[in-house]
């Protein structure tokens, strides 16, 4: 942190040093900024949270919701995916390809759910101004059917993170806080104790953020809390993302030098 401190100071003298880091390095910076204060404080340093790495506890927060479902055995027989492959989707083997499993489940759920309202309402014997909304629909059917609860529980989270990677990809920082607080009861839920017990005071640190670095958060609102490595619309990705890439070129380049 001194280095980072003293870094920061030669290349942007007076700006408050900002840490990416993944879930166990965040924990132990934390704990060093509240031990000591005078020097590490929450007033000198800004940790986050490193985007891809909540992305990918997500996905696997998902995947044990998933475990023994039958959701695997579903990508098999729709021919999207092999036994192994549909496998390491539960465990986040490839976060690229796990995602857009999530993505057409997301939007094959999504479609199930709006035919069988329509259904509903065809069928029905209530005159029409009385049949209830989709969302009332929905909400009915949950207290009905438990299978029907945790698909619609699948497909809820499956959403959210769709909302997390959204707000990467359009730097919108309002939406990655709306996103992170969606996420926070599905950590609990799913039991997923790292995550459930720190996600909650990044979550604290950037809602408060105004009233600690102004300056900073009207950076970060104005889409600089991710990496713009292209002018494109829509191709924004979170710091630790951009640090993955970074050395893997460094590293790719090493193999070849040797």
């Amino acid at each position: 942190m001194d280095k980072i401190k003293e870094i920061v100071a030669f290349l942007n003298p007076g700006q408050v040093p900002v840490i990416a880091a993944d879930q166990p390095i965040y924990a132990v910076a934390k704990q060093v900024q509240w031990h000591w204060p005078e020097i590490y404080g929450e007033d000198k340093f800004v940790i986050m949270f490193g985007g891809l790495h909540i992305e990918m506890a997500a996905l696997k927060s998902i995947g044990t919701l998933l475990q023994d479902s039958g959701w695997t055995g579903a990508l098999v027989e729709a021919g999207i995916a092999s036994p192994g492959t549909a496998d390491s989707f539960l465990t986040v083997l490839s976060i690229t390809r796990t995602r857009q499993m999530h993505q057409i489940t997301g939007c094959s759920l999504y479609k199930l759910l709006k035919a069988a309202h329509m259904d509903y309402s065809k069928e029905t014997d209530e005159q029409p101004e009385e049949v209830p909304s989709f969302e009332a629909w929905c909400e009915h059917r949950k207290l009905q059917s438990p299978q029907f609860h945790f698909w619609y529980m699948v497909l809820s989270m499956e959403l959210v993170i769709l909302l997390l990677i959204r707000s990467f990809r359009e730097a919108n920082f309002f939406l990655y806080c709306q996103s992170l607080a969606e996420l926070i009861p599905y950590f609990f839920a799913n039991n997923n104790v790292n995550y459930a017990r720190w996600l909650p005071i990044h979550y604290r640190d950037m809602v408060t953020l105004e009233q600690k670095h102004p300056q900073l958060a009207q950076e970060f609102q104005s889409g600089n809390f991710v990496v713009h490595k292209s002018s494109r619309q829509f191709s924004a990705m979170a710091i630790d993302q951009a640090h993955e890439q970074a050395n893997a070129v460094i590293k790719a380049d090493g193999v070849r030098s040797a």
